[in-house]
C-alpha cells in the first residue's frame, strides 16, 4: 500500500465560529499521561488516563479580529474547535476533520525581538479527547 505523506499547507482551524488561518504558523493536537492523584481500574482498562491539548504558534496581531485577539477576549471560556488538516469543507475518510472543545486558559503573551516579526505560542487543554470525522 502506498503511503500518503501529508505536507501542511491548507490547514484550517476554527474556534467558535471564526476561522484563523491567516495568523497560524503551527498547530498540534497532542496528549500525555494525566496528572491524576488517583487512577481507577477503569482508567487502566481504557489504556490509562490522558489529557489532550492544542498547541499553536502564530504571528502576533493585537487586533480584536485576530487569533491573538480572540484568545485574549475569550480567556477562561470553553469554545468549540474544528481542525481541518487539509482545509477541506467536508470531512472524508481520506481528509478527516478533528473536533472538540478547548478550555482557553490564560491570555496569550505580548512582545518579541526588535526588528523581528512578533509571534506567540499558546497551549490550552481540551475538555475531552477530540473526535475524528468521519470516525
Amino acid at each position: 500500500m502506498a503511503v500518503t505523506k501529508y505536507k501542511g499547507k491548507s490547514l484550517s482551524l476554527t474556534l467558535g465560529a471564526t476561522e484563523f488561518n491567516d495568523n497560524l504558523i503551527s498547530v498540534t493536537l497532542s496528549n500525555e499521561a494525566a496528572d491524576d492523584d488517583v487512577t481507577t481500574f477503569a482508567d487502566l482498562a481504557a489504556g490509562g488516563s490522558v489529557t489532550w491539548s492544542i498547541s499553536m504558534e502564530a504571528v502576533s496581531d493585537y487586533s480584536t479580529t485576530s487569533l491573538w485577539g480572540y484568545l485574549w477576549a475569550n480567556s477562561g471560556t470553553n469554545v468549540a474547535f474544528v481542525l481541518k488538516p487539509y482545509g477541506n469543507a467536508t470531512a472524508s475518510a481520506t481528509q478527516p476533520h478533528f473536533n472538540g472543545t478547548v478550555a482557553l486558559g490564560a491570555k496569550p503573551g505580548i512582545g518579541g525581538e526588535a526588528g523581528e516579526t512578533f509571534t506567540f505560542e499558546y497551549t490550552a487543554d481540551l475538555t475531552a479527547a477530540p473526535t475524528k470525522a468521519p470516525a
